[in-house]
């Protein structure tokens, strides 16, 4: 037998297929590497993933809301009408799609962590463990997205005539 006085990893494993001729050796470090390498890329791809699934809810949310406010023009035709400020009906309108995002945030999480759960054990056989990070996260997203998206429905409403608007141009 012929050992080799070098403490690479490789020519380690070198050394253990020469001696166990019906084996294969790999270094774990590489492998580790290399899976690393792909978890980041993963990573990565799932960061790019949510960026673009955010950005989409927010210009989702902007639509939605455009409809509405559109369709509520009346009401709110008829509150500056009156003498409510714009910030007063600007304030209104961010309370109703703050509290309906959250609310909508809420069955979003939980749908989606029930989908990790069955996948967790589907594929991985153990479940997915929820870190106390996640909640508030998900809470600030709702809000700064709901928020982003609700600046092109608010700049309507500020642009809005009582006037014609109550009689129905």
């Amino acid at each position: 037998e012929t050992w080799y006085c070098t403490a690479y990893v490789s020519s380690i494993c070198y050394q253990l297929q020469e001696v166990i001729t019906d084996s294969v050796a790999k270094a774990v470090r590489q492998v580790a590497e290399s899976e690393g390498a792909i978890l980041d890329k993963t990573q990565l791809l799932m960061v790019l993933i949510t960026v673009l699934a955010l950005v989409g809810s927010a210009l989702g949310i902007s639509n939605l809301i455009t409809a509405s406010v559109m369709e509520r023009s009346q009401e709110i035709g008829l509150l500056k009408a009156i003498g409510a400020h714009d910030r007063a009906i600007s304030a209104l309108l961010l309370v109703e799609m703050v509290i309906v995002a959250i609310l909508g945030g809420a069955v979003g999480f939980g749908v989606g962590y029930g989908f990790a759960q069955i996948i967790g054990f589907t594929v991985f056989n153990s479940s997915i463990a929820l870190s106390p990070l996640v909640i508030p996260l998900v809470v600030v997203l709702v809000v700064v997205v709901t928020l982003a998206g609700s600046i092109p429905a608010i700049r309507t409403v500020l642009r809005l005539d009582p006037a014609e608007v109550l009689h129905g141009r």
